[in-house]
């Protein structure tokens, strides 16, 4: 047997229950341990907090995602096991027509997942689409927009929705429909 297969390694130890909170904030339903290179760490529930309001790995507010756009953001933390939690963005993906007024269509070509620096654990993902009748603000940004699963999608203002999927360690590809 080969010990080096089991050195080393990010994940986190069972569903941490990811959601929306209310308004721009986020949720995690239940503590779970996680792992980083493989020394342990715990994060604690959390309820309508803030995420960080800068992209983990450019250290910046992230431009956001037009109308007719979709993304994904994986959210998670380093060793710091804070409660605010760590978000970062991956590339743009086109959407086609809306399915009805304020409620986005589908992805022309799947998302991708951002790149992930070795520090970082993932809890989990959120699946962003913005309807092309958005219009609150130039772009839909992720925890200063509203987070909620669905917005409202009854007014251009809301027009987005978002799809919450907890995870141990990150899937090949998101779950994008």
């Amino acid at each position: 047997m080969d010990n080096l297969n089991y050195r080393g390694g990010n994940f986190c130890a069972g569903d941490m229950a990811l959601a929306g909170g209310t308004t721009t904030t986020l949720t995690l339903g239940t503590a779970k341990d996680y792992c980083i290179d493989g020394k342990a760490y715990t994060q604690a529930t959390t309820t309508n907090v803030q995420p960080a309001t800068t992209d983990y790995v450019t250290g910046v507010a992230p431009a956001g995602i037009p109308a007719g756009y979709g993304a994904v953001i994986v959210v998670g933390s380093n060793e710091t096991a804070s409660t605010t939690l760590k978000m970062i963005q991956g590339p743009l993906a086109a959407l086609g027509a809306n399915t009805a007024a304020f409620t986005p269509g589908s992805f022309v070509v799947a998302p991708q997942f951002p790149d992930l620096p070795n520090d970082f654990v993932p809890f989990g993902y959120v699946v962003v689409k913005v309807a092309t009748d958005y219009t609150a603000g130039a772009s839909y940004v992720f925890g200063t927009s509203n987070t909620t699963v669905t917005g409202a999608q009854a007014a251009a203002a809301t027009a987005h929705a978002n799809t919450f999927t907890s995870v141990m360690v990150l899937p090949a590809r998101p779950q994008s429909a």
